[in-house]
């Protein structure tokens, strides 16, 4: 049950986070367009997309970068980068 529950909250910051990086990147499109820029191409429907199956580890690192850490990877995957701390925020 506890499990569940945290999976459930990891997802829904996760959803919410992505969310604040789309609203920063002018909406959905922007931000696919600001991470294709910076290397591998994806679609405004991939990036929709992530809502719901989860962001992939190296995109939110990328969405850290775009976001210029406004929106941090351990929002966007807590279970991955859940005791990282940004470098200069310590």
């Amino acid at each position: 049950m506890a499990r569940t529950l945290m999976r459930v909250q990891h997802a829904t910051q996760m959803t919410k986070a992505l969310k604040r990086a789309a609203d920063l990147s002018d909406g959905w499109t922007g931000l696919a367009r600001a991470l294709t820029a910076g290397g591998d191409p994806v679609s405004k429907q991939g990036v929709f997309a992530w809502q719901f199956r989860g962001i992939p580890a190296e995109r939110a690192v990328q969405v850290e970068q775009v976001t210029r850490g406004v929106v941090p990877r351990h929002e966007l995957r807590p279970d991955l980068f859940s005791g990282y701390v940004r470098q200069g925020s310590a």
